[in-house]
């Protein structure tokens, strides 16, 4: 998990896909100067100043034609100005292995230092959260409308109760599914969206990382990936 700052406030999440590149959403980047970015990793606590966390800056941003209106394409890698060394408390997420795998009902995580609570304090602390994933076309039938959720979207979460939710400023952070035959957790989505946080009718939104494997791959040659 990475923290994003922007002139020295936290205001998004990403992930380490190897050990040059993090993976965030466009909107954490669309409108920013990346070169004034800092992400940190090896973080829990955010307000801990004794911590000694690994902090880079951007060298490059990439957006995958971002479009702002419906937040299709909400995906963006960051080329770090120096590599991450790989320790026990920092590793890259795992990319999906299989690109037609929907995760349909599989049960997901969630996670960044986002607000508890809608309108309410950023956490000092890494929070995650467990949400079952939904079919695109039941996201469709919610409270959003059908041209709202794109086949670029995953959805998560409880259309009908709400209950749980990622929230403001986990936006750029990781949803993680864990993989069946290796029980290694891989990356699926990046929270994007969503109307409020944990609102009945209402899922969480996020980029669906297997739509942009191929682009995500050709972009980031120069990077060492987490093998298998």
């Amino acid at each position: 998990m990475a923290r994003l700052s922007y002139i020295k406030r936290f205001y998004c999440g990403g992930m380490l896909i190897n050990d040059k590149y993090v993976l965030t959403a466009a909107h954490c980047v669309k409108g920013f100067m990346w070169f004034m970015i800092k992400v940190t990793f090896g973080e829990h606590n955010r307000c801990n100043a004794t911590q000694r966390p690994e902090t880079r800056f951007v060298l490059r941003a990439i957006a995958n034609k971002f479009t702002l209106t419906n937040f299709d394409n909400d995906i963006a890698l960051l080329r770090l100005n120096e590599r991450v060394p790989i320790s026990e408390t920092i590793k890259p997420i795992c990319l999906p292995t299989d690109s037609k795998n929907l995760y349909v009902g599989v049960k997901a995580v969630a996670s960044g230092w986002g607000t508890l609570t809608e309108e309410g304090k950023v956490s000092c602390t890494l929070q995650e959260v467990e949400v079952p994933v939904i079919s695109n076309q039941e996201c469709r039938n919610t409270k959003y409308t059908a041209s709202m959720i794109t086949d670029n979207m995953l959805c998560a979460g409880y259309p009908k109760t709400g209950q749980k939710d990622s929230c403001q400023g986990d936006s750029g952070g990781p949803l993680i599914a864990e993989r069946k035959f290796d029980k290694r957790y891989e990356l699926i989505g990046v929270v994007s969206w969503g109307n409020g946080c944990a609102r009945a009718g209402y899922p969480g939104v996020y980029a669906r990382v297997t739509n942009y494997l191929d682009w995500i791959r050709e972009n980031t040659q120069d990077g060492c990936y987490c093998s298998g």
